[in-house]
C-alpha cells in the first residue's frame, strides 16, 4: 500500500463518519422536533409550534414554553435574555473562549422546567442532559411528547409521625 491509497482510505473513512454523524443529527433534529411540536401543541402554543422543525429556532420555542416558570426576575424576558445571549455567544466567541456556553447554560436552565412538569425525576433527567454535553435532550423531548404534565400538588406525600 503506498500514500496514496493509505490517503485515499483515510478521505473514505473521514466521508463515512461525516456521513453518519449527518444522519444522527438529522434522526435527532426530527426526534426534537416531533415532541416540542406536540409539547408547544398541549400546552396551548398552537401558533409557535411551527418553530420546533426549524434547527436554531427550536431553541427559542423551549424558551416560549417556560416563560413563565422561570425565576420572578426573568419571567416575560426569559426569551430575549436566551436570544441576547445566543446573539452575544455567536459574535463574541471568536475572540472569547468558552462565551458560547452561556446560552447552553440558559438553555439547560430552561430545559430543567421542562423536566420538572413531565417527568417525576427530574435530577436524574437533568444530570442525563448535562453529562451528554445536551446530547440526550432531544430524546426527551420525544419521550415528553405525549406526557400529560406532572401536577406537583397532587403529589403530597404524608409522613408519619
Amino acid at each position: 500500500m503506498n500514500s496514496d491509497e493509505g490517503l485515499l482510505m483515510f478521505l473514505a473513512g473521514f466521508l463515512l463518519l461525516i456521513l453518519f454523524l449527518l444522519v444522527v443529527a438529522i434522526v435527532f433534529h426530527i426526534l426534537m422536533a416531533i415532541g416540542l411540536f406536540k409539547m408547544a401543541k398541549r400546552e396551548g402554543k398552537s401558533d409557535l409550534a411551527w418553530m420546533a422543525w426549524i434547527p436554531i429556532v427550536n431553541t427559542f420555542l423551549i424558551t416560549q414554553l417556560v416563560e413563565n416558570d422561570v425565576h420572578e426576575s426573568l419571567r416575560g424576558k426569559f426569551t430575549l435574555v436566551y436570544g441576547v445571549t445566543m446573539a452575544c455567544a455567536f459574535f463574541l466567541s471568536w475572540f472569547i473562549p468558552f462565551v458560547g456556553l452561556a446560552s447552553n447554560i440558559l438553555l439547560v436552565y430552561g430545559f430543567y422546567f421542562i423536566i420538572k412538569r413531565y417527568s417525576k425525576n427530574e435530577t436524574l433527567q437533568l444530570v442525563l442532559v448535562i453529562v451528554t454535553f445536551m446530547i440526550t435532550m432531544p430524546i426527551q423531548f420525544f419521550l415528553f411528547r405525549n406526557r400529560e404534565p406532572i401536577d406537583k400538588e397532587d403529589e403530597i406525600i404524608f409522613k408519619s409521625e
